[in-house]
């Protein structure tokens, strides 16, 4: 599933002027098919294991997770040159070294989510094949064949917590698919999977904190544009009593807002995110203690103090559209002062707006660097995460650039001539 960025998605923009209130540091899918109506379609299916795009961030902890690909084509009964549904799948296998019982829990929740998606997807194919029937009967044309899609990404990988989010779209015809994402969070001596009421010692206090956390942000002018305000919405029925619309990563708990479910299909994926430091229950076992990372919705300010002067600072990114929801405008402040001149000299076509980045490079200086993302659809290659950083004299420098956009998992460091690197262990070219 593509990551949203304003310039192609217009209903999904933010227009904010000021910046909101400042924090301290499933959709059902299609129907399924009458398959006594329908003949049976015919199958190709590859599956393969292929090197995942993650597959090193674990290894700190003896943790690998390999990717595996499964693929399916499913052709019309009566044509068997008339492919009516292809299906592609990606999902991880995780071993966790010394721990085979927890490697295999979590595999086979994996593996279960996977099965229950091939195996819908195996009746949709006979849904596929009759409606190309009846469309090539009403147009006289042969539509489209059907998609479907399953992925996932790597949100936290240590030696407490294995948090995944799985993506599934599929086209059925029309104008637009359906997409959806969910959360699967386990923990990683037992491979049990971990539900909210789980993750702290008492659930009631818990719970009431995260509603509380959940019905402050929604109620912030950042989401004016993603929250349909007409809709009926029970913020606890919707996350707190979903067990997979969450996740953990490095930065804090998120909470992922499907289309339909705060708004409407034009408002796209979005997220709730609540740190750590604002998580008081969670137990100490899942915390986290790596580098500071603070992920942040577009729109809300941050405090925190990011050059070690004793005081903190203010920071908000937001990306501001004119009135036809185009011309993405990228839009940088802190403490009140605009630096959004900054970003002229990067030529940002495609200013993401799920999120911006508070993330200590590097331990040992004094500075926590601000982080945001460009995409570039029409070359890929193209897509990077720029990196700030404000200094005791109140200026902002540049910082440079690591390709893609900036994932929970990345490690970004500087090498020895200090220009901004990934940091792959194993790798040691510079980026």
């Amino acid at each position: 599933m593509k990551k949203r960025y304003l310039p192609l998605l217009p209903l999904l923009v933010l227009c904010i002027s000021g910046c909101a209130l400042e924090q301290e540091a499933v959709p059902a899918k299609s129907r399924i098919p009458d398959t006594e109506h329908s003949e049976p379609v015919t199958e190709e299916r590859i599956s393969e294991e292929t090197e995942s795009a993650v597959s090193s961030v674990g290894t700190a902890y003896g943790i690998t997770v390999a990717g595996q690909t499964d693929s399916a084509s499913y052709f019309a009964a009566d044509d068997p040159s008339a492919c009516v549904l292809t299906v592609s799948a990606a999902y991880p296998v995780i071993t966790i070294a010394g721990s085979p019982d927890a490697s295999q829990n979590i595999n086979e929740a994996i593996r279960q989510e996977l099965d229950t998606f091939l195996a819908f997807e195996k009746e949709n194919a006979a849904y596929a094949e009759e409606s190309r029937k009846i469309y090539i009967e009403n147009e006289g044309t042969v539509p489209e064949a059907y998609t479907a899609e399953f992925s996932y990404r790597l949100k936290r990988c240590d030696d407490r917590i294995i948090s995944i989010v799985f993506s599934q779209s599929d086209y059925t015809g029309g104008a637009h698919g359906n997409y959806w994402s969910y959360g699967m969070t386990f923990d990683t001596v037992t491979g049990t999977r971990l539900y909210l009421a789980g993750l702290c010692d008492s659930s009631d206090v818990f719970l009431k904190k995260l509603s509380e956390e959940l019905a402050g942000q929604a109620a912030l002018p950042a989401y004016e544009r993603y929250i349909d305000k007409n809709m009926a919405v029970d913020l606890e029925e919707a996350f707190l009593k979903n067990s997979s619309c969450w996740y953990l990563d490095r930065s804090g708990l998120s909470f992922i807002s499907n289309p339909y479910v705060l708004g409407p299909y034009a408002a796209g994926t979005f997220e709730f995110n609540i740190p750590y430091q604002e998580l008081g229950g969670l137990k100490e076992g899942y915390a986290y203690e790596g580098e500071f990372v603070c992920k942040m919705f577009p729109g809300i300010s941050v405090r925190h103090d990011i050059n070690s002067n004793g005081t903190t600072d203010e920071i908000c990114y937001s990306v501001a559209v004119d009135e036809e929801y185009s011309n993405a405008r990228p839009v940088l402040t802190v403490n009140g002062v605009d630096f959004s001149a900054e970003f002229e000299k990067l030529y940002m076509t495609g200013p993401l707006a799920d999120a911006y980045y508070l993330i200590d490079v590097d331990p040992d200086d004094p500075y926590i660097e601000i982080a945001v993302t460009n995409q570039n659809e029409a070359n890929p290659d193209g897509t990077c995460t720029h990196f700030f950083r404000y200094t005791a004299e109140k200026k902002l420098l540049y910082q440079g650039k690591v390709p893609g956009i900036l994932d929970e998992t990345m490690r970004v460091c500087y090498n020895a001539n200090g220009n901004l690197i990934l940091d792959v262990p194993g790798e040691t070219a510079e980026k």
